[in-house]
């Protein structure tokens, strides 16, 4: 049973959105998936409150750090096959590895120099954390909210700068869709979207197949993985 942390030291990077697609991803291949939406605002809890939620999907509520390890604990006696928790977009969501042991951490940015700022920031205190807890805790970067019309080399700075540090980028990013915007509109997954009159489905199925991919490899990682830290 993986545990999968989303952090971000901002706000605005795509973070919950890259929580929910893993989940409803996850969910198309059968895995039964527990969320725990440790942001006080609730995008996921809204999310789940709206028609259509996959079987598959839990959504636990988990506003302040003791809330966490109790949803983790009612989230377990589901038996889920994976939990994904959503941190607070700001330094307080590191918080959340004083309360739960991951197997790997995501933090998900756009292309934006301060973005790569605060990516680098997160990396060192997922490493911090891994230390204390006497292992090396994968980390990655999620290039997320991609404009489909841009060119590679308009992010080559950023990738640059964070793979100079030494930090792992997930080979598929998270292209802008409409899609993704209207599952926190309407609820449920992707699969429900074309009935709601929604476009480029397809194409989203598509991006959030191989971002899944992406993420299990992190998870299960090949002994060449960079690490932070």
């Amino acid at each position: 049973m993986p545990n999968i942390a989303f952090i971000s030291p901002k706000g605005g990077a795509g973070k919950t959105t890259a929580a929910l697609l893993l989940a409803l991803g996850l969910a198309e291949r059968g895995a039964r998936v527990a969320l725990i939406d440790s942001d006080p605002n609730k995008p996921l809890v809204r999310w789940g409150g709206l028609p259509g939620r996959p079987d598959g999907v839990t959504v636990h509520a988990a506003p302040t750090v003791p809330d966490i390890r109790e949803a983790a604990a009612e989230a377990r006696r589901l038996s889920p096959d994976w939990v994904i928790v959503d941190t607070e977009g700001s330094v307080r969501g590191a918080m959340v590895f004083a309360a739960l042991r991951f197997d790997a951490v995501v933090t998900p940015l756009t292309g934006s120099q301060m973005d790569a700022v605060e990516a680098i920031k997160a990396s060192e205190l997922v490493a911090s954390f891994g230390k204390r807890q006497g292992n090396d805790l994968p980390y990655a970067c999620l290039m997320s909210r991609v404009p489909a019309a841009l060119k590679p080399r308009s992010l080559g700075a950023v990738v640059a700068q964070l793979k100079a540090r030494g930090i792992e980028i997930l080979p598929t990013p998270l292209i802008e869709k409409e899609a993704f915007r209207a599952l926190f509109e309407v609820g449920g997954g992707l699969s429900g979207l074309e009935a709601q009159g929604v476009g480029g489905v397809a194409a989203a199925r598509a991006n959030v197949a191989a971002y899944v991919n992406a993420i299990q490899a992190l998870v299960t990682p090949a002994p060449a993985l960079r690490r932070a830290g």
